[in-house]
């Protein structure tokens, strides 16, 4: 099987289950209506009358035919959440032979799609069998005798259409949950392999400047000016003389005349070699303080 045609074959199969379901669901309102048989005669008749012209109230006999009703339309609900159960149960199977949270929504599709047609070819062999269901449409058109079998027919699946289509959105959402909550590993990022990639590559570097076989611009590129082209005089720059600020007429202060360099030489001493010498480091012993000179008498 393969992983394209996972969701239909499991949506299938679960959908025959559901639908095992469903028979018994028109079982049990077959049942329920010939239970009722005598209250349906009763109301049946009484429409009789009312067609004819005559006095009669059907309220008399309605509350007998509730139990049929509940056991017909509730069965019919419980059929229809079985089936959610199971579209649910088919997207997790069909994700899981997919190897991947897909599928789902078709899964659930196909449960319903099948689910339904057992259905409605179990409901129109019931009601062709026995003459009645235990529906609304029974309640009106079956007389146990087949003689209104048409009208029965279209009434009774015109009501299970109507629930199918309301069924069919749930079943696919409820698929594609399923497909969700399956337990399957995340699949993996592929990658090429490193330097392998589709089509020429690494790419043709792009030829040097002019390219061969095109026109070449005359006088391309242009020769731009220097950014900073040689100013005249000499090289250093005169500013103007800034003007005194108001209120301080002293400012800016007059330039102090420069003061030649002072060395730190001791005059006469031998000039000092570059690198110096080894003793030049060698720390010398202060020299003795100097007796004062004796003072007269």
């Amino acid at each position: 099987m393969s992983e394209r045609n996972a969701p239909r074959v499991y949506g299938v199969r679960v959908g025959l289950v559901s639908g095992l379901f469903a028979i018994g669901q028109v079982a049990l309102s077959v049942a329920a209506a010939h239970g009722s048989e005598a209250s349906l005669r009763s109301v049946q008749q009484t429409f009789d009358l009312l067609a004819g012209g005559g006095l009669a109230d059907p309220t008399t006999v309605a509350p007998a035919l509730l139990p049929m009703l509940l056991i017909a339309y509730l069965t019919m609900l419980l059929g229809g959440l079985l089936t959610l159960w199971f579209a649910a149960r088919a997207g997790r199977l069909a994700a899981i032979a997919q190897g991947r949270r897909a599928g789902g929504a078709a899964a659930g599709m196909w449960v319903w799609l099948t689910s339904t047609g057992v259905w409605l070819l179990a409901s129109i062999v019931a009601t062709v069998i026995f003459n009645s269901d235990g529906t609304l449409s029974g309640v009106f058109f079956g007389d146990f005798s087949g003689n209104t079998l048409a009208l029965e027919l279209i009434f009774l699946l015109l009501q299970e259409v109507v629930a199918a289509l309301i069924c069919l959105g749930f079943c696919a959402l409820t698929g594609a949950q399923g497909a969700r909550n399956a337990p399957v590993p995340p699949t993996p990022m592929s990658y090429p392999p490193h330097g392998v990639y589709p089509g020429a590559y690494p790419y043709t570097p792009y030829p040097p400047y002019p390219v061969a076989g095109y026109s070449t611009y005359p006088n391309y590129p242009p020769a731009y000016p220097p950014m900073y082209p040689p100013q005249p005089g000499p090289s250093t720059v005169a500013y103007p003389v800034q003007s005194p600020y108001p209120g301080y007429p002293s400012y800016p202060p007059a330039s102090q005349p420069a003061q030649p360099a002072q060395s730190i030489q001791a005059a006469g001493a031998a000039p000092l070699a570059y690198p110096p010498p080894p003793s030049h480091y060698v720390p010398h012993p202060p020299s003795a303080p100097e007796s004062p000179a004796p003072q007269p008498e």
